[in-house]
């Protein structure tokens, strides 16, 4: 695996966009859409959050 090295400025906005990111409505529907795929059963646009 390589490593890459980013300004520090540019680890802290990305660290405060993934906390904001992780606080809405989005994120929260796309953890639905990843527990709904891995249930078993049939799948409908509905049950896979579109």
């Amino acid at each position: 695996m390589d490593m890459v090295t980013i300004p520090k400025k540019e680890f802290l906005e990305m660290s405060e966009g993934l906390k904001i990111l992780k606080k809405s409505e989005l994120y929260e529907r796309l953890l639905e859409f990843e527990k709904n795929l891995v249930s078993d059963g049939e799948f409908y646009r509905e049950d896979l959050g579109f």
